[in-house]
């Protein structure tokens, strides 16, 4: 598929607002809202866009302790099957396969350390994971998804 200049705009507008409309995203772009319900579709059709999502004040859903977690799997060989199973387990945010001393970054919230580190305890070490190492974050302003720059 060819990203041209007006699929970089419109994945642009739609990073910073996910809910505009077509006609919102036309009228920026002077172009067509056909023009542009039909580019939307074939990015999505295309797997370029692959979701919409929301972003959620988890603090006031009293998940208040937001940390990442460093972690291996007990057999290398099992990296990929383990991080699908990591997403499974509830408050997962995120989870990347890392270099250096430690294959699997986990970034987790719960409603406290202690609940956390139950969380560890009965649902990620039974995925045949150990060495964890937890690192929280103190303090953050808010969360965001910055939109991306595209060559």
């Amino acid at each position: 598929m060819k990203i041209d200049n007006i699929n970089k705009n419109i994945l642009f507008l739609l990073q910073k607002d996910a809910r505009m409309t077509y006609k919102e995203i036309a009228i920026e772009l002077k172009r067509s809202e056909t023009t542009i319900r039909d580019r939307i579709k074939a990015m999505e059709r295309e797997g370029l866009i692959q979701g919409y999502t929301v972003l959620i004040d988890k603090t006031a859903l009293g998940l208040n302790f937001f940390s990442m977690i460093l972690m291996n799997p007990i057999n290398t060989s099992d990296l990929d099957s383990v991080t699908e199973k990591i997403k499974m387990v509830k408050n997962v945010l995120r989870v990347y396969q890392i270099s250096g001393h430690h294959r699997l970054a986990i970034f987790m919230v719960a409603p406290s350390y202690k609940a956390l580190k139950e969380i560890i305890k009965t649902q990620l070490l039974p995925l045949g994971l150990k060495d964890d190492e937890i690192v929280t974050v103190l303090e953050a302003d808010r969360e965001f998804i910055a939109p991306l720059e595209i060559p």
